[in-house]
């Protein structure tokens, strides 16, 4: 009979050499995928930290009640453009205090854009669109979002407190108010210590207003805007009540109104006429 003798396998410093390699290949892979596993949530969330404060929701109201004490600023424009228009659906109908008419845009291309030109910086602390989504349907815009600034290339959102307005199915009148980020300098205190954040101002002063229409119901491609409205704080130099108040950039009500002198209200220009009688 033949004996086969089987001999060991002289390993070779090659050999050791080629499974330490094979061997850091497999620890470098395990590696790299538990740090894009950390990656991935970290990304995920960031993504729902920085999402609950992107979106602002706006319910539609009925009237503008809410807004009694501020002016309407929007006559005071230098011009109102529009991205695009149809025929007979322009900017004269959004400014014609009638909710039967309304602006229609013309254009594939999205956002549809409304801007709103002033020769001077104005203070405007809201911007009210009245939408219907009962008539209008795929035409309602969806998510909105404004923006302020000198000029068309120096562009700011106007919303502080998120980026993007979303409205559901709106019937009425959307209120968004605007606010600036807070001046580090304009809100410092006797008081104020160093642990105490500026608050947010309830208003921007600004040349520009940039109503930006994003997205529409039902993924609609146009869209229809019934009135645009813009409100500002009341500003008479004789009315050194209403300077307090608007020094701390506080919203005025209708209680603030009732709660001033009445010679106060006959202080504007206009009524000065009737501060004798003759």
């Amino acid at each position: 009979s033949t004996v086969v003798e089987t001999l060991p396998k002289i390993r070779t410093m090659d050999d050791d050499a080629q499974d330490e390699i094979l061997e850091a290949d497999d620890a470098s892979e395990v590696d790299a995928d538990e740090t894009g596993d950390e990656e991935d949530q970290g990304d995920a969330s960031g993504a729902d930290v920085g999402g609950g404060g992107s979106i602002l929701t706006i319910q539609a109201v009925s009237s503008l009640d809410e807004l009694y004490g501020l002016r309407e600023i929007g006559r005071e424009a230098l011009c109102w453009q529009l991205s695009s228009a149809k025929p007979g659906n322009g900017v004269e109908q959004i400014r014609d205090q009638s909710t039967d008419t309304y602006w229609q845009s013309d254009g594939i291309s999205q956002p549809h854009l409304i801007q709103v030109h002033f020769a001077r910086r104005v203070a405007v602390s809201h911007v009210c669109l009245y939408l219907d989504y009962n008539l209008d349907e795929s035409y309602t815009p969806k998510t909105i979002s404004v923006q302020c600034g000198m000029t068309t290339q120096d562009l700011v959102p106007a919303i502080f407190a998120g980026s993007m307005v979303e409205l559901n199915e709106p019937v009425g009148w959307c209120i968004i108010p605007l606010t600036s980020p807070p001046d580090p300098l304009g809100d410092i205190t006797e008081e104020a210590t160093e642990t105490e954040l500026p608050r947010a101002r309830c208003s921007v002063r600004t040349h520009l207003i940039q109503i930006e229409i994003c997205s529409m119901h039902q993924n609609g491609r146009d869209t229809h805007v019934r009135q645009v409205q813009l409100y500002g704080p009341r500003i008479t130099k004789s009315m050194n009540t209403f300077q307090s108040e608007s020094s701390n950039n506080a919203v005025i009500t209708a209680a603030d109104i009732k709660r001033r002198n009445i010679n106060d209200e006959f202080s504007t220009v206009a009524m000065s006429k009737y501060s004798f009688i003759r």
